[in-house]
């Protein structure tokens, strides 16, 4: 005598009915977690209270001569407005999907040239990682918008 235990196939049918309610709520929390760092980050790129020739009247303080995080606001990872080029092209981009979903913000190389540079200086200008300071600054925040707090 024997028992038969059936139902795998409704333990199935189940799991593809929520599969894609679960995958739509995590991909709004990724997304919303790729606004809160693309705000980080613009912000670290959008100071507006210095001119470039007030830079200048300063002696250029991100230029090398000067130790890190010299400067009007002693942090090397933000960065002045000039003409708005960088900042505008502060972007997210949303890959959201069943399979495999990502949201990555940055700044297109082709979009504004000199992103390279600012971001691993030169021989004259100091590293101005915006970036990955922006980012730091929010990790909490985005790692609670992705489980939904």
């Amino acid at each position: 005598m024997s028992v038969k235990i059936e139902g795998l196939d409704n333990v199935i049918t189940n799991i593809n009915n929520i599969l894609p309610i679960e995958t739509a709520k995590m991909n709004a929390r990724l997304s919303v977690a790729g606004v809160v760092a693309q705000n980080a980050i613009t912000e670290q790129a959008g100071l507006t209270d210095h001119t470039l020739k007030q830079l200048a009247d300063l002696g250029h303080p991100y230029s090398t001569r000067y130790t890190a995080n010299y400067g009007p606001h002693g942090d090397d990872s933000q960065v002045h407005v000039q003409s708005g080029l960088l900042k505008t092209n502060i972007v997210k981009n949303e890959n959201l999907n069943t399979a495999l979903s990502t949201v990555e913000v940055g700044v297109s190389e082709d979009a504004v040239p000199y992103i390279g540079d600012l971001i691993t200086g030169t021989s004259r200008m100091r590293p101005r990682n915006f970036i990955g300071e922006g980012f730091r600054k929010v990790k909490e925040n985005v790692q609670a918008s992705l489980v939904g707090k």
